[in-house]
């Protein structure tokens, strides 16, 4: 199974650098694309770092990365032209060797959607491939572990996201998609066979208990949340004065802590650095993204 990671990128270099060292021995390429100096509704920002870290290839001894900058205002479009660059149309590839080491184009068969601040264990995603290959649905979501200010802070409960996509499909919307009322009142009928419940809902989960990941939602310093809540896809739903009045008194005491999506962070609790995965614990994070051992 060829699997191919997609990142849509923006502006924390050592998130993105964990997480494409957790993911680079079990794909077969890379692509990432980021509007580099301008947010999703064309607003100047700061320069990603990520285009530099990219290009130096730093994090790509096997030369596996492909690098889009581009002008998108909108992200799932921006991961779908990712989709089309990866697994272009046959009459784009099929054209003839102009020399000896112009090997034939073998296409994805899988896409593995990844934000920079996702992290991956081998194990995991070893298994979720594994159950890919045993499975029959277009588009999967994963749980993952979800962290806040520290990556000591891990949030309770889990979070569903679409992770994996068959090659010839592409996502009209964001992660997070819902099937409408009526198609998720159908697939919660008892008896409904799974492959029929996950077209229903748009998509099959792949169970817990195979796979997650670790989604540092909320980590790094100050700079990056406040950029973040002021140009992600979500920006006007976000709480208005969240950051001052939620994100900077918090504590592990706080409830209820989610930006936008009430409900959805009740509480934290405090996770030992020996506790974590090896591939958040051993990478060279500065203090505001992991405490001292």
């Amino acid at each position: 199974m060829r699997l191919h990671a997609l990142y849509a990128a923006f502006e924390d270099a050592q998130l993105f650098a964990a997480s494409v060292r957790s993911v680079y021995d079990h794909v077969d390429r890379i692509t990432v694309t980021t509007n580099h100096d301008r947010d999703w509704r064309g607003a100047p920002r700061a320069a990603s770092p990520i285009t530099a870290l990219v290009l130096s290839r730093e994090l790509d001894p096997e030369r596996k990365i492909d690098l889009i900058v581009t002008a998108e205002t909108n992200e799932a479009r921006a991961r779908n032209r990712a989709m089309d660059h990866a697994a272009p149309r046959p009459a784009s590839w099929r054209v003839r060797r102009e020399h000896d080491r112009d090997p034939e184009f073998t296409p994805p068969d899988w896409f593995l959607v990844v934000d920079e601040d996702e992290v991956w264990t081998g194990a995991d995603l070893e298994r979720a491939k594994a159950y890919l290959r045993a499975g029959g649905g277009p588009v999967y979501r994963t749980a993952c572990e979800r962290y806040f200010k520290r990556w000591n802070y891990r949030v309770t409960g889990l979070e569903w996201l679409v992770t994996f996509v068959r090659a010839d499909i592409r996502l009209p919307y964001l992660r997070t998609r819902r099937a409408a009322l009526p198609r998720r009142a159908l697939a919660r009928a008892p008896g409904m066979p799974n492959r029929a419940r996950g077209a229903l809902r748009g998509f099959h989960d792949i169970p817990a208990d195979v796979a997650t990941f670790h989604h540092g939602s909320y980590v790094g310093p100050r700079e990056r949340i406040a950029a973040k809540v002021q140009a992600w896809g979500h920006a006007g739903d976000v709480t208005p004065g969240w950051l001052t009045d939620v994100y900077d008194p918090w504590t592990p005491s706080a409830r209820d802590f989610n930006p936008v999506y009430r409900g959805s962070y009740d509480a934290a609790v405090e996770v030992p650095v020996g506790e974590l995965p090896r591939e958040i614990a051993e990478h060279p994070w500065s203090a505001d993204y992991l405490e001292p051992r």
